[in-house]
């Protein structure tokens, strides 16, 4: 569990973000930190992750300091488990704040040397991406269902059997003919992109006329 509460603040944003991935809601103190997490809920390789991790601590000009990374993430990949420490800043803070942030820094990779991990710092040049706006997009359709929703995802995924490829704009239109029906098919086939099995490439911009594959086929 997290080493350290965090409060609200005049200068910073905080907040719960409920993860699908931990089951329960995790704590934030910034939209950055909130977006990260919306990040790591949807790698397919983050086993586990925790925010207000771990304190560190060191020594910086002869006084006693401690530090507390924002999260932890542990990756699971051909059975091997890697741990990774990070700290989620905006440019500008880690600009004016250099000096002051260095020391904890280098605190943090000294530690995770011991411990076989790696430190990172996230900005929003790595995590404000494509791939978020993608999920921001697509998990305003987790949480509905339609009435007619395990026909809807058969009939799209016998399509997708028989196409191997197609666009958003194609499928639905294979699939059914009915204006009425393809209106009520497309928030479906959002939910079966986010959760897996028909698959996009979330790196580049989601919309009609981007190409969809099978998860599980030759054309991942």
């Amino acid at each position: 569990m997290p080493v350290r509460e965090i409060k609200a603040g005049y200068s910073n944003v905080t907040g719960k973000y409920p993860s699908i991935k931990m089951n329960r809601a995790i704590s934030f103190e910034s939209t950055l930190e909130r977006d990260f997490y919306l990040l790591l809920d949807h790698e397919n390789s983050v086993d586990f992750y925790e925010e207000q991790p771990r304190t560190i601590k060191y020594k910086h000009l002869s006084k006693n300091r401690t530090y507390t990374p924002d999260t932890l993430v542990r990756r699971l990949s051909e059975s091997q488990e890697d741990y990774t420490l990070y700290e989620i800043k905006y440019r500008s803070d880690l600009f004016s704040n250099w000096m002051k942030l260095k020391p904890k820094f280098k605190a943090a990779i000294r530690f995770c040397n011991e411990q076989n991990w790696k430190f990172k710092i996230m900005t929003e040049v790595e995590i404000r991406t494509p791939r978020l706006k993608n999920l921001e997009f697509l998990d305003h359709f987790r949480s509905t269902v339609s009435q007619n929703e395990d026909a809807i995802r058969q009939a799209l995924l016998e399509s997708m059997l028989s196409l191997q490829k197609a666009t958003p704009q194609e499928l639905i239109a294979v699939t059914f003919s009915d204006f009425s029906n393809r209106a009520e098919a497309l928030p479906v086939l959002w939910r079966m992109i986010v959760e897996g099995g028909i698959g996009v490439n979330l790196d580049c911009p989601l919309d009609m006329n981007s190409p969809l594959f099978l998860e599980d086929s030759e054309y991942a």
